[in-house]
């Protein structure tokens, strides 16, 4: 029990972990593809 509960918390914190990272990752490419189109549209 202590075991499963210990792995299950371990677990968590690394999806937590990767979680963040992707959504950061995303979130820093979707303000990159933004800017790219703000200025597409202002180049055009």
């Amino acid at each position: 029990m202590n075991r499963s509960s210990k792995g299950f918390g371990l677990t968590g914190v690394a999806i937590a972990v990767v979680l963040m990272f992707v959504t950061a990752v995303f979130s820093s490419s979707a303000n990159s593809a933004d800017l790219s189109a703000k200025q597409v549209v202002f180049a055009n």
